[in-house]
């Protein structure tokens, strides 16, 4: 949610449980464009927010053109905002194997033990532990949100014959009934499960519109939830994978937007759960 439509979109958020008080309205509202002019940024969202024990982490994100590449940022008053550091690939992977809750303090430490079975010793195997500080995990749980929830309404986006992912000035939102099914609503990053199609199924697609991944494909299937709300007149998705994520969509307009409240932690046993 952008400063500007930030009002709107947190009166249709707000039935799903993501209120923020007046208070914290203005705060958002002064410190997100500080911040965007601190950092010489295009546009400044924020992203909702990690509960923890203590504290609870507010996150804002920012870029300078419409592609997937965001910064992010963290806050624990809504006024001061700290980037979050880069999280490689294999420390990302250790930071998902922390389990509880986070602590509020940025400073804190968890330790995770792997094992190495290509280092012998002994048995064949050693132990790495490897301590992680909860910032780093912090960074390490947004980027995992954004890669399996940040959706967009098919045609919000285009590719341009350059290759260049773009805002579709053009785009006047879905119909009520497209909006109603899961096919309308694609993943905002590279795409993923889009590679394994077959070249016939993509020969049957609008490569300017669907260059992204199809949250239909997404496993386990059923992990998505769709409803309209507000006597139909805007369409509300939620992740049974990520709980706390929620996006919105007004049918017939461009309006559009998302956030996450919850402990950042990922329900891995949906599988289980689904019928």
């Amino acid at each position: 949610m952008d400063v500007q439509s930030l009002s709107p979109a947190l009166d249709h958020l707000s039935s799903s449980g993501i209120v923020l008080s007046t208070e914290r309205r203005v705060s958002l509202d002064t410190s997100l464009t500080l911040l965007m002019h601190a950092e010489k940024l295009k546009q400044v969202k924020y992203w909702g927010r990690i509960q923890g024990v203590a504290a609870d982490y507010h996150i804002a994100q920012g870029s300078n053109d419409d592609g997937y590449a965001t910064k992010s940022f963290y806050s624990m008053d809504c006024i001061r905002w700290a980037q979050l550091p880069e999280i490689h690939p294999v420390l990302a992977k250790s930071c998902a194997k922390i389990r509880g809750r986070f602590t509020g303090n940025p400073s804190h430490e968890f330790t995770v033990e792997a094992i190495r079975s290509e280092e012998t010793k002994g048995d064949g195997s050693i132990v790495v532990t490897t301590t992680i500080t909860e910032e780093k995990r912090l960074a390490a749980a947004v980027a995992a949100i954004d890669k399996e929830t940040r959706i967009v309404p098919r045609g919000a986006y285009r590719m341009t014959p350059s290759d260049v992912v773009e805002r579709n000035h053009g785009f006047g939102g879905l119909s009520h009934q497209a909006a109603g099914k899961i096919e309308s609503y694609m993943h905002f990053r590279q795409p993923i499960t889009l590679l394994s199609k077959s070249p016939l199924e993509r020969a049957r697609m609008d490569q300017g519109l669907d260059f992204m991944d199809s949250i239909s494909d997404d496993i386990p299937k059923n992990c998505w939830s769709i409803q309209y709300q507000n006597g139909s007149k805007a369409v509300v998705l939620r992740s049974l994978i990520w709980p706390g994520f929620v996006f919105f969509h007004t049918p017939n307009s461009p309006l559009f937007g998302h956030a996450y409240v919850g402990t950042g932690q990922r329900n891995n046993d949906l599988i289980f759960e689904l019928p």
